[in-house]
C-alpha cells in the first residue's frame, strides 16, 4: 500500500494543475493507470461524475458512482479494488487537510462530527448543479494556472468557499438534514482538538481517561461532550478510530504485529491481539492473511 498526498501523485499523470494544497485531475483513468491498486488517500477527494460508472472500495465498503454523483473521500481512507467503464468522465479536485480545516473556518461550518460517522458521501446531484459545480471547477483551474498577482490568493480563497457551500447544500439536501453552523461554544473546541488528536498517528491513545488528562478535563465531562456533539460515547468513537488503524497498519506488511502494537499504544502484543478480536471477531494474523 502507496501513500499519496498532493507532494506524491505520480508523475506521468497529466494533471490540469497540482502543487501542495491542491489539484484539479480530469483524466481519471492516467491516475489510476499509474497508482498502486491499494492506495491511503492523505487529503480530501472531491470527483464530480459527468458521464460513465465505477466502483471502488473504500475501506471495507463497496460502493459505486455513476453520472451525476459527487464522491468525497475524506483524509486516511484506503482506495482498492476500483473498475470503471470506457467512456468515465470526471472532475476532481483534491484539497490538503489544512486547506479543508481553513476554509471550514470560512464558511463557519463544524465538519468534525460528520467526518466521524464515514469515510465518504456519494451524493447524487442534477444537471443544474453538476454544470455549476463544472464551472467551478473551470474558474479554479483558469484562476490557478494564471500568472502571480496581489489579488490571486484572495480569489482562489473565495472561488473554493463557494465551491463548499454548493457542495454542503447538496449534501444537505441529499440527507434531508441541515448541517447546524459551529457557535464556538467550548464543547466544539474540545471535540475538534480530541478528533485532531484522534487521527493524529504520532498521537496514539487507547482510553477515556487518557485523552480527558491530555485535554485537561474530567473523564465525565468528555464523555458528555461527545455524546453530546455526536451521539456516540467517548470510548465507542475511540474504539472505532483504533481499530480503522489498526487495519490499515496491519495491511503494511513490512511492520511487524508487534510493531502495530507498539504504534497504537497497547501495552504489548497479546493486548492488542484480545482487543482486535474482542471487535472484529479475528486476530491480526488473521486479518492480515485475509487481505
Amino acid at each position: 500500500m502507496e501513500r499519496i498526498d498532493l507532494a506524491s501523485i505520480p508523475p506521468k499523470v497529466e494533471v490540469d494543475y497540482q502543487d501542495n494544497a491542491i489539484a484539479l485531475v480530469s483524466d481519471i483513468k492516467k491516475v489510476l493507470a499509474n497508482s498502486p491498486k491499494t492506495i491511503l488517500i492523505d487529503s480530501y477527494v472531491t470527483v464530480i461524475v459527468l458521464k460513465g460508472n465505477g466502483s471502488l472500495c473504500v475501506g471495507e465498503e463497496e460502493i459505486s458512482i455513476e453520472k451525476g454523483d459527487v464522491f468525497v473521500c475524506k483524509p486516511s481512507s484506503i482506495l482498492e479494488k476500483s473498475m470503471m467503464s470506457m467512456d468515465l468522465e470526471i472532475r476532481g479536485i483534491v484539497v490538503s487537510k489544512e486547506m479543508v480545516e481553513m476554509l471550514m473556518k470560512e464558511v463557519n461550518l463544524n465538519w468534525t462530527v460528520r467526518t466521524i460517522a464515514t469515510d465518504h458521501d456519494v451524493v447524487h446531484i442534477n444537471d443544474a448543479e453538476m454544470r455549476r459545480l463544472c464551472m467551478y471547477y473551470d474558474l479554479l483551474k483558469d484562476k490557478l494556472n494564471a500568472p502571480e498577482s496581489r489579488r490571486k490568493s484572495v480569489s482562489l480563497k473565495a472561488l473554493l468557499v463557494a465551491f463548499m457551500n454548493e457542495f454542503i447544500e447538496m449534501v444537505e439536501k441529499s440527507d434531508r438534514i441541515v448541517l447546524p453552523p459551529s457557535t464556538h461554544s467550548s464543547a466544539e473546541h474540545i471535540f475538534e482538538r480530541f478528533i485532531h488528536l484522534l487521527e493524529d498517528p504520532q498521537q496514539p491513545f487507547v482510553s477515556v481517561n487518557e485523552y480527558a488528562a491530555l485535554l485537561h478535563i474530567t473523564p465525565k465531562y468528555f464523555s458528555s461532550v461527545c455524546k453530546k456533539l455526536s451521539g456516540k460515547t467517548a470510548n465507542d468513537i475511540i474504539k472505532e478510530e483504533t481499530i480503522k488503524q489498526a487495519k490499515l497498519l496491519l495491511r503494511d506488511n513490512s511492520l511487524s504485529i508487534k510493531q502495530v502494537a507498539d504504534r497504537l499504544n497497547f501495552t504489548n502484543q497479546s493486548h492488542f491481539g484480545t482487543y482486535f478480536h474482542r471487535y472484529t471477531g479475528m486476530s491480526p494474523q488473521q486479518f492480515r492473511n485475509e487481505k
